[in-house]
């Protein structure tokens, strides 16, 4: 069920026979020379819908800004100060939890705000009767990486993957470009991110030792399906788990 898309009395139905809710989490930034600036709200929201449609689960909008300092000095990106961010993460679940949800997952796609939803689901234990608050990042499920790995080894890279652009291809085709794979590819073993101005001098082109030109429908379909599988258990265990 999608918030967005609820009657008010829907939703009161649903907390008199359940309390957990579905939270994707997103960023607006650069996603190289070929992939779109919400590819991260794209991956998030379309996961959190999957799981929403096979668990039966309320579905909170997407939340689309994230801490993406870094990106700033590429044109689009929208960035939220850290504090910010988790002042909106845990306000909202406050605001549910007053109704009645107690179970929240956040589905996240932003790589930079992972340490600050962990922050936030840690304020929520401490602030929330009996809540239970997981961050899940998709990319590091085991059996997502073992997918990735299989098709693109090294070529994964860190930012503006291969892996991330062909999810975007699975829900909006025209709105990744096409590149060519990399003849000569360099791989970055642990990306440095200082600066917006430093980090574009050191990525010029945005990528963060990825090939984009890899990305694939067909992969899209692997990568969401094995994806989705996972959530499925993640969800299952945090609400029915005692």
């Amino acid at each position: 069920m999608l918030l967005k898309l609820a009657l008010w009395q829907d939703v009161h139905e649903y907390l008199e026979r359940r309390t957990d809710v579905v939270v994707p989490f997103g960023g607006t930034e650069q996603h190289g020379p070929s992939g779109p600036l919400g590819t991260d709200l794209i991956v998030a929201e379309e996961l959190a819908n999957e799981l929403g449609q096979e668990r039966h689960a309320m579905v909170a909008p997407a939340i689309p800004f994230g801490v993406s300092q870094v990106h700033g000095a590429f044109p689009g990106t929208i960035s939220l100060k850290p504090a910010t961010v988790l002042s909106l993460v845990t306000e909202a679940i406050d605001s549910l939890a007053q109704q009645g949800f107690r179970r929240f997952l956040l589905v996240n796609g932003h790589h930079g705000s992972k340490a600050i939803l962990h922050a936030a689901c840690t304020q929520v234990h401490a602030e929330v009767p009996e809540s239970r608050c997981l961050s899940v990042q998709w990319w590091e499920l085991p059996e997502v990486r073992s997918v990735i790995l299989e098709m693109f080894g090294a070529r994964e890279g860190h930012h503006a993957t291969p892996a991330e652009l062909s999810l975007v291809r699975r829900f909006y085709p025209r709105a990744v470009v096409d590149v060519a794979p990399m003849e000569r590819f360099d791989p970055v073993p642990e990306p440095v991110t200082w600066t917006a101005d430093d980090f574009r001098q050191r990525y010029p082109d945005g990528r963060v030792g990825s090939d984009p030109g890899l990305s694939s429908e067909p992969a899209g379909e692997r990568i969401f399906a094995a994806a989705s599988r996972a959530l499925i258990e993640v969800h299952r265990r945090l609400v029915e788990d005692p």
